[in-house]
């Protein structure tokens, strides 16, 4: 008789700053695997498996594992190797054949992506998830058109959640709540991201890692390679609660930008480097002085526009940034001038233009 180790429930990362457990009821209708079991021997060969398994959203999942890997299929098996696709897992292993089994509750947008890469699939989806995915498209096929570079796609997305949705720590991480009722926790901006991407035709994933709590943020490839993308912490709220600013901080970040507020397994990512600051770069608003800032700010406050954002390596700090300013300003310029500015030297300067 074979000898079974017990059957374990492994949940996923609660993202308590964006998401609460799952409730019951809400397990999705699963497609079976019906390709051959395969054989696992190394690292390299589960991450292709798992690639391949998530793209169809096969549920189970049944492999078998061979040599050391044996010894260590707790780790192998265990949230590292799922927690970005799904909520939780029931897993069962058999210690004499190596054989594990792992049954998912997949994210939304896992199944979502899937129904829009195999027709099939499509079929498997609850009435739920088919109203949300054909919402989803509707709202993509608004705000992104033909010839858009895959850049002005994640920004054109990015910008339309930043100002469709509030961020509410208390909300569900479903895709359909957050269309629903305008407010979502960071699992929620980020499947919606990742799915409205994935229709955009924007290689996307969701990232689970910690920034002040446990979090949910993107990686989008663009044409110079894999860049972060967090909406949630580009969608801040300002002052008593009622005032929502469009940011674009966290907009294209790489690896080293991102670690300096946000944590993650690297090592089960691509990796996202290149030049600093690709939104602000990419849009002509990266300053290197106080004056060039400012003669920008000027030419979108005679436009009419309340607003302005750019990158300003020159910051120092807000007394800093103040006393440049007063040496600037002149009496044609805009009254009742407010700013925010980077806890560092450097960063993203939000002006806003007041009226008399």
């Amino acid at each position: 008789m074979l000898n079974r180790f017990p059957l374990l429930i492994l949940p996923g990362a609660l993202l308590v700053q964006c998401a609460p457990a799952v409730s019951a009821g809400k397990v999705s209708v699963a497609v079976v695997q019906k390709e051959a079991e395969p054989v696992i021997r190394n690292r390299q060969e589960l991450n292709a498996a798992v690639a391949a398994w998530v793209d169809k959203a096969y549920n189970p999942i049944n492999f078998r594992l061979t040599g050391t890997l044996r010894s260590n299929w707790k780790e192998i098996s265990g949230e590292s190797l799922w927690g970005e696709y799904a909520r939780r897992c029931t897993a069962r292993y058999i210690e004499e054949t190596g054989q594990v089994s792992l049954a998912l509750e997949y994210r939304d947008y896992v199944r979502l992506c899937a129904a829009l890469r195999h027709p099939a699939f499509r079929e498997s989806l609850t009435s739920a998830e088919e109203r949300a995915l054909r919402e989803l498209q509707t709202r993509t096929q608004r705000i992104v058109y033909p010839g858009m570079s895959a850049f002005d796609k994640v920004v054109a997305v990015h910008d339309y959640l930043v100002q469709i949705t509030r961020y509410d720590a208390e909300a569900g991480g479903d895709i359909s709540d957050l269309l629903e009722k305008g407010r979502g926790s960071c699992e929620a901006y980020s499947s919606a991201m990742c799915v409205m991407l994935e229709i955009a035709g924007v290689p996307a994933r969701v990232v689970t890692g910690t920034a002040r709590g446990p979090h949910a943020w993107n990686m989008v490839q663009l044409d110079t390679g894999w860049r972060h993308v967090d909406v949630t912490w580009d969608d801040p709220v300002i002052g008593d609660g009622s005032k929502q600013v469009l940011a674009h901080t966290y907009c294209g970040c790489t690896d080293t930008e991102m670690s300096a507020t946000h944590r993650w397994n690297r090592a089960a990512y691509p990796a996202c480097t290149g030049a600093a600051q690709h939104y602000y770069r990419q849009k002509g608003l990266y300053f290197t002085s106080v004056s060039a800032y400012w003669n920008a700010a000027m030419r979108v406050w005679r436009r009419g526009e309340k607003h302005f954002e750019a990158y300003l390596t020159t910051y120092g700090s807000a007394a800093q940034f103040q006393k440049s300013l007063q040496q600037i300003v002149r009496t044609d310029s805009p009254r009742n001038l407010s700013w925010t500015g980077p806890e560092t030297p450097a960063g993203p300067v939000m002006m806003s233009f007041g009226t008399d």
